[in-house]
């Protein structure tokens, strides 16, 4: 585990340990060919060594993932441009949505496991961009303190969704994210599981699924209430007692997480205040270049 503060060369030597196939000129011919992208702002090392690897160290691949990822940065600014746990709205979401990383106490490569669910399944309490922004600050915080893993299971509990709580979900900001699942993602997605899915799932699934391609749908998985299909999938002993593993109950993983993510604020600023400056430099750029035309 690392600290915010990990020098890159040492936080480098660690992740080579875990492959191999990382290498440092890759490190700095991609840091090169995106010093290019005049719509970028400048991007750490820790994170080119973050999309390095989920690209399985294919440059050019990477190289495109980060110009996605930026580009759907800027195309839902209030969600990745305004990232600080602290907010009265993060605390609501705090209060409501439940964000545990099961394996929150393992390091090394392997893979992680992720769990969300309702604390209260009330859906006036229940606010899309919070709950979003929770699990970006978790992608954002997991890369930075653990480095990379080899692939990324994510299990959602559905108990509790309600209709109410799907129409207060903005379809056009939904799709936009989808695109970022499916080609801008810093990490290696594996499956997701949703289980104890009810009709709320269902129509909200039939709303998206004309969005989602073929490689991401093939890896979502539906389970229904009571099914005890998801133990083939993920161990019983990391799943939260909630849904019959023998794990922790889930408000213990998502203390944990909001804990963790709280103590690193100031990095959470700082990658938004990047960002908002990346834009309003883009803005202006823009605004010079139709005034040419015109």
């Amino acid at each position: 585990m690392y600290a915010v503060s990990t020098d890159f060369e040492e936080y480098f030597i660690k992740e080579q340990e875990k492959y191999p196939q990382l290498e440092l000129e890759d490190v700095q011919k991609l840091r090169e060919c995106l010093a290019k992208e005049k719509k970028l702002p400048l991007i750490s090392d820790k994170k080119i060594v973050a999309f390095l690897h989920s690209s399985y160290f294919d440059l050019e691949l990477a190289k495109t993932t980060i110009v996605k990822t930026y580009k759907n940065y800027y195309d839902v600014p209030e969600i990745f441009c305004h990232l600080d746990p602290t907010t009265p709205d993060m605390i609501k979401n705090n209060d409501c949505v439940s964000l545990g990383d099961l394996t929150y106490d393992k390091t090394g490569s392997d893979v992680r496991y992720l769990y969300m669910q309702f604390k209260d399944n009330d859906p006036e309490n229940y606010e899309f961009f919070p709950s979003v922004k929770i699990v970006v600050m978790w992608m954002e915080y997991v890369l930075l303190c653990y480095g990379t893993f080899d692939d990324l299971i994510v299990v959602i509990n559905c108990d509790g969704l309600q209709w109410r709580h799907v129409v207060k979900i903005p379809l056009g900001i939904l799709t936009k994210l989808i695109k970022f699942i499916q080609g801008g993602l810093p990490l290696r997605l594996k499956a997701v599981h949703f289980v104890n899915t009810g009709s709320a799932m269902k129509k909200l699934i039939k709303m998206v699924s004309p969005f989602i391609d073929k490689p991401l749908m093939n890896k979502l998985k539906f389970h229904s209430v009571g099914s005890q299909n998801i133990f083939n999938y993920v161990p019983k002993e990391l799943l939260p007692e909630e849904i019959g593993g023998s794990g922790k109950c889930h408000t213990f993983y998502s203390d944990e997480i909001y804990k963790n993510i709280v103590l690193c604020r100031d990095y959470f600023i700082d990658h938004s205040e990047t960002l908002q400056k990346q834009m309003e430099i883009n803005k202006q750029k823009s605004k010079k270049k139709s005034s040419k035309i015109v």
